[in-house]
């Protein structure tokens, strides 16, 4: 019987032990987005240069093109790369350079911030999956009015706040879901908080616009997992910053 118990209490023990390192490995694209800003550091490359073709990298790097493009699209999100179809895969800024954390006294002072962040990170990226395949002109018509707007401020160098509002705003409406639109208003104090947080960073409005496009040509297209999947990606970014310290 004691024996049972031990038995009991030691996979249990290792349960969990496995549950916290799943929790805090670093996703697949992530790490290999790491790996390929330390190829083009040790290659020396630096902003405006070419990095390798998909398959060399791919060969590089020893995985496969489907994780690299998930790779590659947090890259574009970040603005640290450029990909150019048929023309070639190019770096919007040094390797080495590193950008410091956003927001940390907005954290501490806000301590359910990132908990917030992640329940409307999936929210959000529901909602970019599901305006994907309700859509209409007129939504994309205020969509693509939102990365204009966003694009002229950045221009006139200002945040872009106005446009990313408008933008995140279009999509929910495409959605067409109220329960939804419902849960993502209560969380609207605290979101704006995290998105004024990370376009007042240095180099982030451009960033973001960029993710925009992303999203955006994946909800004209009607791909709705992709819309989802770049969503999120651009949203947990935000958040890695915010939890930063």
């Amino acid at each position: 019987m004691l024996w049972r118990i031990g038995s009991l209490l030691s996979v249990s023990s290792t349960k969990s032990q496995q549950e916290r390192a799943s929790a805090t490995r670093t996703p697949v694209f992530a790490s290999i987005a790491a790996r390929i800003r330390e190829l083009a550091a040790a290659e020396g490359l630096d902003a405006g240069d070419r990095l390798p073709g998909e398959r060399e990298l791919s060969r590089m790097l020893g995985v496969s093109r489907t994780a690299l493009r998930e790779a590659l699209t947090a890259l574009r999100i970040d603005g640290a790369v450029e990909v150019q179809h048929g023309n070639g895969i190019y770096l919007l800024r040094s390797p080495t350079e590193t950008i410091p954390p956003i927001a940390a006294e907005l954290a501490r002072r806000n301590p359910q911030l990132p908990a917030l962040g992640a329940v409307r990170n999936t929210l959000e990226a529901l909602a970019a999956e599901l305006a994907a395949g309700n859509r209409d002109d007129q939504d994309l018509a205020r969509m693509v009015e939102a990365v204009r707007t966003m694009d002229a401020a950045i221009a006139a160098g200002e945040d872009g706040i106005e446009g990313d509002r408008m933008f995140h705003a279009a999509i929910l409406v495409a959605a067409r879901n109220p329960v939804l639109t419902d849960l993502l208003q209560t969380l609207a104090k605290g979101a704006e908080q995290i998105a004024s947080a990370s376009l007042g960073r240095q180099g982030q409005p451009p960033r973001s616009l960029s993710a925009h496009r992303l999203i955006l040509d994946a909800i004209i297209v009607h791909d709705a997992d992709l819309a989802r999947r770049l969503m999120r990606e651009h949203l947990d970014l935000t958040g890695e910053m915010l939890a930063a310290d």
